[in-house]
């Protein structure tokens, strides 16, 4: 009877291979639950991160490694990265997501877009860029393989909320397909070495230099919106730049003759427009100490957002006098905009702002006559701050129609307005859409190109010295002990996603290799035993058997 149960469990041991019992459930757990789409690679942009005269703003981090739910099944209680889309978002619901540990992922949708739409992906950009956030923020541009993305999320049972029972929730909690989130990016820090660079040349008038009256014309060059790597700033202010390098050029013919005009003009490029106007203010400050520039100035001419509408406001923090040079450059110019006319916006300079409205405002405060030209009605327009003004949203014939009436008026103003010497203009448009093409179609935010010898600055250097006279480029950075700016690296990681099951398939899913492998232990373990039992239990009776007689006796006796 043992020499049974001991062939038996040596079966057990000897002939079946034993190792499988354990290979088997390991190998089910580290396998992917899809093979053919275990990994998804996406290219995503970081949210803005800079400080400004001491305040800072923006997302703190960068790197990611969550569960992926939508707006609809993302909870407080947990840590998870969200994915929605811009136009679909509000900012209640995005003070919700910053105020936990989560990560957000902005996804933006197809072109074109509604009026509302327009609305409420600017509405949720401005208040993501005033924000001092500690969740990583990504945007993505919408793609097939992002949309079906979305569609999963949205269609995810982790959390069913119609279902008839908790039994049943929990059932399709289990069973359903979850995806995990990965940005491997490195910790964003402190930009080295940053600069901001504005680029000024001119065109001297008939007569002595330094007795002559001087126009300013001025522009900003740089963008700005929620993700640097995505700020294209079309309109805000590539339209703006265009036009002033335009002007540049048909202005440098107009000096090129003998009856030029007796004024001076200065033309400026200045960065860090959208960081205060920074730049025009470092130049400003460079010419009170240095030179006298600024000592007979006729007007300061600020060309900002050209592009979005025939109408044309002139913004000015002290409106001008009839009589004076402002004054009659205005009337011209509503004269030659016919219908339309010139609008004039009065706004007074707020100093309580941390920020100033336009940029003659950093000119005005020096008591300079300056004003702004715009097609935008208010400085508080979210268009001049998004990643939405884009080459696509910017109809250039409207910047071409604006820079000829502007060229102009600008011309006839030189001349003082005696139409017998004005000289005939040729208002080029392949020039301009030169000068856009190389200003729109390629990412302008502060954070990429504040660098001395970035190849932006050298090419708008470039063309301006092919017009201009005496060009050069002053450069701002920021103070090492209390810097007015500050930029962070990391604007661009790549997002992958793993389709993995939720947290709690997982625990199940040990739970129940645990029991597998418990019981495998103890049927190997007490079988046998189990075995000699049931064999002593069921022993068969005895047989007994009559001794056999011995009739070979019989036959002797």
């Amino acid at each position: 009877m043992l020499g049974e149960s001991d062939e038996f469990s040596e079966i057990l041991k000897t002939g079946f291979p034993m190792y499988l019992l354990i290979a088997i459930p390991l190998l089910l757990v580290m396998s992917p639950v899809c093979p053919a789409n275990a990994a998804h690679e996406f290219t995503v942009y970081r949210a803005q991160q800079y400080s400004l005269q001491g305040a800072t703003y923006g997302s703190k981090s960068s790197i990611i490694n969550l569960e992926a739910r939508s707006l609809k099944t993302w909870s407080s209680r947990s840590r998870h990265c969200v994915f929605v889309l811009m136009d679909n978002f509000t900012t209640e619901e995005y003070e919700q997501i910053a105020s936990g540990s989560g990560a957000l992922v902005l996804v933006v949708p197809p072109a074109p877009y509604t009026r509302e739409q327009l609305n409420a992906m600017q509405e949720i950009e401005q208040t993501i860029l005033l924000s001092d956030t500690s969740i990583p923020v990504y945007i993505i541009n919408w793609t097939t393989e992002v949309n079906d993305l979305m569609k999963d999320l949205a269609d995810s049972k982790i959390i069913d909320e119609n279902a008839s029972s908790a039994a049943k929730a929990f059932i399709n909690s289990v069973s359903a397909n979850g995806y995990q989130i990965v940005v491997s990016a490195s910790k964003p820090v402190l930009q080295p070495n940053i600069a901001i660079s504005t680029i000024q040349g001119q065109l001297i008038g008939y007569g002595f230099q330094d007795k002559l009256p001087s126009i300013l014309i001025v522009a900003h060059y740089d963008s700005f919106g929620l993700a640097p790597e995505l700020s294209y700033g079309a309109d805000s202010n590539g339209s703006g730049a265009a036009i002033l390098l335009l002007l540049a050029k048909i202005l440098s013919r107009v000096y090129a003759e003998k009856n030029r005009p007796k004024y001076n003009v200065m033309f400026i490029l200045s960065g860090g427009g959208k960081l205060n106007y920074m730049g025009s203010k470092n130049w400003i400050e460079q010419q009170m100490e240095k030179s006298n520039t600024l000592q007979d100035v006729s007007f300061v001419l600020c060309l900002d957002s050209l592009g979005s509408d025939k109408n044309i406001y002139a913004h000015v923090s002290k409106p001008p006098k009839d009589d004076t040079k402002m004054g009659n450059f205005m009337n011209e110019l509503n004269n030659n905009l016919g219908e339309n006319g010139l609008k004039i916006i009065h706004k007074k300079i707020n100093l309580g702002s941390d920020t100033l409205a336009w940029e003659h405002e950093r000119y005005s405060i020096r008591r300079l006559p300056a004003f702004t030209l715009s097609s935008l009605k208010s400085h508080k327009n979210s268009s001049r701050r998004s990643i939405l003004d884009t080459s696509e949203a910017l109809d250039s014939k409207t910047v071409y129609r604006n820079a000829q009436i502007i060229a102009k008026t600008l011309v006839a103003h030189l001349y003082d307005y005696n139409t017998s010497e004005t000289p005939k203009i040729n208002v080029d448009f392949e020039s301009l859409r030169t000068s856009l093409d190389l200003l729109v179609l390629q990412p302008r935010s502060a954070q990429i190109i504040a660098q001395k010898n970035h190849p932006l600055v050298d090419n708008l250097f470039s063309l301006m010295s092919k017009n201009l006279k005496d060009v050069n480029v002053s450069h701002l950075t920021a103070e090492k002990v209390d810097p007015q700016f500050s930029f962070y690296t990391v604007t661009r990681a790549t997002l992958q996603v793993y389709s993995v099951k939720p947290a709690v398939f997982d625990l199940i899913l040990t739970l129940a290799i645990a029991v597998y492998l418990s019981g495998v232990y103890f049927f190997i373990q007490f079988v046998p035993v189990v075995y000699d039992l049931y064999i002593g239990t069921s022993k068969p009776e005895p047989v007994t058997s009559l001794p056999k007689k011995n009739n070979r006796k019989e036959k002797q006796r």
